[in-house]
């Protein structure tokens, strides 16, 4: 009866048009019908549907030409709204058969069928000229998903490891540093249609209740302004569902070698408020990750609050994490042809201490006098409305967001810089606090037209105060303090014209004008460090017009194979370094930087889609490269180093062997490199770009099987990172070296239960996959990975 009421609601709501599509295999229908409506249609594998190809001809709306495409099939549709569908399977009679049931196929939808809007119109991945990956269930089905696990399924995804909250995410090879500091980020990170993050770390939300993950490379000016460098990555969540209650609750058990246990609980509930009207959908989650970093401690006179001082040498610190939030989201249908949307996100995340190891004590272990705690808090607040129009499709989003980061730091290295008699115990923590309101209101043609175009408007202004402190711990004397503020201000219009010169051929041009300017004010109080003034007040402000573009050509050659190329730029603004160093020769200010980008791609998928490739090379050139590093304090600065560029191909291959198996194989190889180096700053030309490998790929397998009457799913991945650069080098290239890492996936649905087991790290690697825990600490530094996890989990649909 739900879907009964929600097809009719759907049905009432859509307009009728003309549609023609040849009789053609399920997968290829979908795909082509998905693009002329611009559908979104996912749910389970069609090639399990086992329908017989249907020509559709007349006036249809999408409800009724998908349950035309579906008719004596194994499958029907469920309507989520008007451009959202789900494919079901049909309920069988119960038989008293006793015959093993028959494997099923891994749940979901096929990623080149799923329709994105990451290109801010909706259509499949297969059909995009550009280098699109999507993530879907069954990969996010376990809630227990967070972005360092799904690098493995994107070509050219790397995700450093800080630690949780701390980490940086870098595409196609492209990477200004391994810290993160004044300038933002090179690649954009959204939630649905809100931007959540400017130049603070990933605030690794846990996907929870998740859609898909679409990610877009190559830089991203002409749609998303300044901060796309590298490309975009879009998390997009489930949405209220009208006329349907449904929910689950989730609970697991962690179990880390060398490490303590861990624990986590989910709970999804979608609630129909008013018939066809509104509906509320909440997500909540809780989590504690056990630590297996082991802090040996040093002993050290007193005690404090605070950062913990580790005065007795047995105990240990851990890097214990724990991790909490929600998601709150309300969907009004106000009317047929418009929806609004509202989304409240809050997540609170501590960690107690880092996750790096230095000296002989062994993979897991470093000595520690004072532990290095981190907290993330982010709060996110969104509302958007959505209306359908005979000219197009009016999106318009207003976002808020809160973000607070403190992170803390055993400081010892720097008391030689010191200028007054100290403990040698010394204290770093910075404060970042950062908050943005923006606008962002875009037009879309409709997509049945020859002639396509969108036009936006764009506005934001971020808030942020950064408090680096610097203390004696013991005498509580501070040594160094500042109290920064910053503001930046944008505005935009954007547009984009493609035109269909023949049925398969297509010529599309972009253009994005952007009015930036940037107001810093920063007090430096406390100073008593060597060759520094003891205190300051700089103030200043900077404007720029960046202009950013994007062409591009298509050829459609066939239903199954789409050859493209393009050009496209991306930028980011300018900012300031502010400090009281007595000389210096960098200067206060630093430029813009800008990366312009040449793409060639082509994109194939058999009939039956038992085959898809999709394949993409590029060249990049990247201008007057903002970097962020340190100074011999360990205080930080940011640079223009440097001109960079990298060269490089991705593969994306998978193959369905079987209903019941299917192996996709992803790879990069690019060659970054420094070309032009700051005289001011010496690095060595061409050593790569940091924590840039130039080989990594990944095979991912996905099976199921009959065992006593249940039907088992698995799925394993096994990932390749090559060897690579920790730094911009001074003079020899200090390597990180390469590792391999493999994660097995187990699940079983029983009646309303869902149990599954997770191992990751099965081979119990112990390599380095990063090297820059602490910036003030001398000596190497190793970040190990997560040793073998074990989770158990069990989740209750209702």
């Amino acid at each position: 009866m739900p879907a009964l009421l929600l097809a009719t609601a759907a049905g009432a709501a859509e307009r009728v048009s003309n549609i023609n599509i040849a009789a053609k295999p399920l997968p290829a229908a979908l795909v082509e019908l998905a693009a002329i409506r611009g559908l979104s249609i996912g749910g389970v594998d069609p090639v399990a549907c086992f329908a017989r190809p249907r020509a559709l001809t007349g006036r249809l709306n999408s409800y009724q030409a998908l349950k035309r495409l579906l008719k004596d099939s194994a499958c029907d549709v469920e309507p989520i709204d008007t451009v959202t569908y789900r494919l079901v399977a049909r309920a069988k009679p119960v038989t008293r058969s006793v015959s093993p049931p028959r494997p099923a196929p891994p749940k979901g939808a096929a990623a080149e069928e799923i329709a994105v809007v990451i290109v801010r119109r909706q259509q499949t991945a297969a059909r995009t000229p550009a280098a699109i990956n999507v993530v879907a269930p069954p990969l996010l089905s376990g809630n227990d998903t967070d972005l360092s696990l799904i690098a493995a399924h994107v070509p050219g995804m790397a995700i450093t490891n800080l630690g949780p909250g701390r980490d940086k995410i870098l595409l196609r090879g492209l990477s200004d540093s391994v810290l993160t500091g004044r300038t933002q980020s090179t690649t954009g990170l959204y939630l649905d249609d809100a931007p959540i993050t400017y130049n603070a770390p990933d605030p690794d939300l846990l996907l929870v209740d998740m859609a898909r993950i679409e990610v877009l490379k190559g830089p991203q000016g002409n749609l998303y302004g300044q901060g796309a460098l590298s490309g975009v990555v879009r998390l997009v969540t489930q949405k209220p569902r009208l006329n349907l209650f449904e929910g689950e609750a989730g609970a697991a058990v962690g179990f880390t070698q060398h490490g303590k246990e861990s624990w986590r609980t989910t709970t999804v509930v979608n609630l129909p408020l008013i018939e066809d009207q509104v509906a509320m959908r909440v997500a909540l989650y809780e989590e504690k990750t056990g630590g297996f970093i082991k802090g040996d401690g040093i002993p050290q006179p007193g005690a404090s609050s605070g950062p913990q001082a580790m005065a007795d040498p047995s105990r240990q610190a851990t890097n214990t994490t724990e991790r909490s939030g929600g998601r709150v989201m309300l969907t009004w249908q106000m009317a047929p042809d418009t929806r609004l949307d509202a989304t409240a996100v809050l997540q609170n995340l501590t960690s107690s201490n880092s996750q790096y190891v230095m000296g002989q004590r062994g993979p897991y272990r470093r000595p520690v006098s004072l532990t290095e705690p981190h907290n993330n808090r982010f709060n996110n607040l969104s509302l958007g409305l959505t209306r359908d129009m005979d000219i197009g499709t009016l999106k318009v989003t207003f976002n808020q967001l809160r973000h607070k980061v403190r992170s803390g730091y055993d400081a010892q290295p720097v008391g030689r810089y010191v200028s007054i008699p100290n403990s040698g115990i010394l204290y770093f923590e910075e404060d970042q606090f950062f908050r943005m309101s923006s606008l962002d209101a875009s037009l879309v043609s409709r997509s049945d037209q020859r002639f396509r175009w969108l036009a936006g408007v764009f506005a934001a202004r971020s808030d942020e105060v950064f408090t680096p402190h610097l203390m004696d711990f013991y005498t509580k004397r501070t040594l160094y303090n500042e109290v920064r503020k910053d503001r930046i201000s944008d505005v935009a219009l954007f547009g984009r014209l493609t035109y269909d010169v023949t049925p398969r051929w297509s010529l599309s041009a972009g253009l994005r004008i952007q009015r930036s300017d940037h107001e810093t004010d920063s007090r430096i109080s406390n100073v008593r460090l060597i060759n520094y003034r003891p205190q300051g007040h700089i103030e200043d402000g900077m404007s720029a017009v960046p202009v950013s573009h994007e062409l591009m050509v298509s050829y459609q050659a066939s239903d199954r194979l789409l050859v493209y190329a393009l050009s496209s730029n991306g930028f980011r603004t300018g900012g300031f370094n502010t400090t009281t160093l007595i000389a210096t020769a960098v200067s206060p200010a630093y430029r813009g930087d800008k990366l312009s980008n040449r793409e060639a791609g082509v994109k194939y998928h058999t009939v039956d889609n038992r085959w898809r490739v999709n394949l993409s090379v590029f060249k990049a050139d990247w201008v007057d490269i903002q970097s962020d590093q340190l100074r011999p304090t360990g205080l930080p600065i940011t640079l223009n180093i440097g001109d960079g560029s990298n060269m490089g191909m991705e593969l994306d291959a998978e193959w369905r062997a079987s209903p019941v198996l299917t192996l996709q194989l992803i790879g990069q190889y690019n060659d970054p490199r420094l070309n032009r180096v700051n005289p001011l700053f010496p690095r060595r030309v061409g050593g790569g770009m940091p924590y840039m490998s130039r080989a990594s790929g990944s095979l991912n397998a996905q099976w199921s099987q009959s065992l006593k009457g249940l039907v088992l799913r698995h799925s394993a991945i096994l990932a390749y990172r090559g060897r690579s650069p920790l730094n911009y080098p001074i003079a020899q290239t200090t390597w990180m070296r390469g590792y391999t890492n493999l994660d097995l996936t187990s699940s079983a649905d029983i009646g309303r239960y869902t149990v599954s087991a997770r191992v990751t790290n099965a081979t119990g690697a112990q390599s380095n996959s990063f090297a820059y825990g602490n910036p003030f600490a001398a000596g190497n530094q190793i970040t190990p990975l997560r040793p073998r996890t074990l989770w158990l989990a069990v989740t209750r649909h209702f």
